[in-house]
């Protein structure tokens, strides 16, 4: 019955991230300074910082007319203030580059067939041993098409992704840090171990003909809420909804359970009265099913209730009447009142698990609230069991 603790997960995202930065800028320190370390890439414009220049053609064009660079090895290359417009890139490895503040714009870039990872390791022996060298995009704004390539273990750090596709791509263990992302699309992608942190996401939508991986390491966080209106409320339950439904193809319950619990949360707002209370009955009674100690909360709230209007509409206790006066309780100690809130708690649970009890008094008000709390009680009951046994099985 494990919920997602998105607060400890954040802390683990946040470790894996500094741990991944400090990898990258050590092997990208040792591949500059020693650049014969890298026999099996023919290094292509590497090893230098670009500042402030522009790749591809200025103005829009159709993706048929974009500039081409081909089976080309960018290594330990810093972009700074960059920018990619109309440019595609085919079987291209880049190994540790550095895209900051750039942008990928204007018609848009698209990477074919490319590889953002250097995975091996360099030093003997090498055996199980991988360096995971990746890539960073950091203040980023991304305009692109991901065409089977592989971003695995990448970092994209603040950065804007509009308008974005990825198709038939590794996205296994990337990080995507406080970024923006919206019309992003994913077609049988692998997102295993993908971590998704402080952003928000207003348009997601996955167009798998087979489907997108994911697994028990895949976290999205929760979708910061940014403006509180109803179209927004209305955009996030739908992302969370689509991210429920993926991890429910692949099979993950438990973590479809979370998004489904969230997606109905945020859904709750936008809803017209009637629907909504519906809504918030259905979640203060168990969560939406995700929740089975909900069940033992509300069931508690119903006795209590139930136990104090006892006392109001009458109640025997050790052979008296008890009935308080809406106009005060004037003459009664403290001690007392809890004795008596005590033997009416007793009285409330009995009526509420459909027992009975002979000490409440028999009018005609009474005879409904026992009802009632009798209806409530047997309600409850199936809906705890059955929310517990939902959370036993996944």
């Amino acid at each position: 019955m494990a919920y997602i603790n998105f607060k400890e997960e954040r802390f683990k995202c946040k470790g894996q991230l500094e741990k991944r930065r400090k990898n990258n800028k050590k092997l990208f320190q040792t591949f500059t300074d020693d650049q014969s370390i890298l026999k099996e890439y023919s290094p292509w414009n590497s090893y230098k910082t670009e500042e402030n220049q522009c790749f591809g053609h200025d103005g829009i064009e159709d993706e048929k007319d974009y500039y081409e660079l081909c089976n080309k090895d960018i290594v330990c290359v810093r972009f700074y203030r960059c920018k990619f417009n109309n440019i595609k890139f085919t079987k291209c490895n880049f190994i540790g580059c550095i895209f900051e503040e750039c942008e990928f714009s204007h018609g848009g870039v698209v990477f074919e067939n490319c590889t953002f990872l250097k995975e091996s390791h360099q030093e003997i022996p090498s055996l199980n041993k991988y360096d995971n060298f990746s890539c960073e995009f950091i203040n980023c704004n991304l305009y692109v098409k991901f065409l089977n390539s592989n971003l695995a273990f990448c970092i994209f750090d603040n950065c804007n992704v509009e308008n974005t596709n990825f198709e038939q791509t590794d996205l296994s263990n990337v990080i995507i840090d406080e970024s923006f992302l919206k019309m992003v699309i994913i077609i049988d992608s692998n997102l295993t171990g993908a971590k998704f942190l402080a952003t928000y996401i207003e348009d997601l939508e996955f167009r798998d003909l087979g489907t997108s991986k994911l697994d028990e390491k895949s976290f999205f966080d929760k979708i910061p809420i940014r403006e509180k209106t109803k179209e927004e409320y209305e955009g996030l339950y739908m992302v969370y909804e689509t991210i429920a439904n993926k991890f429910k193809e692949n099979n993950l319950t438990n973590n479809f359970g979370e998004y489904y619990y969230l997606c109905n949360v945020v859904k709750r707002k936008v809803l017209k009265p009637i629907p909504k209370f519906t809504s918030w009955l259905y979640f203060a009674s168990c969560g939406y099913g995700e929740r089975p100690e909900y069940a033992l909360i509300f069931s508690s709230c119903i006795i209590l209730i139930f136990a104090v209007a006892f006392l109001f509409t009458g109640i025997e206790i050790d052979n008296t009447l008890v009935q308080y006066s809406t106009t005060g309780l004037s003459g009664i100690s403290f001690i007392e009142i809890l004795k008596q809130f005590n033997n009416s708690v007793n009285a409330s649970i009995a009526m509420f698990t459909g027992v009975g009890n002979e000490f409440i008094q028999s009018n005609q008000i009474n005879l409904i609230l026992e009802s009632l709390e009798m209806l409530l009680g047997v309600v409850m009951m199936g809906v705890g069991i059955g929310a517990l046994t939902r959370k036993i099985v996944r």
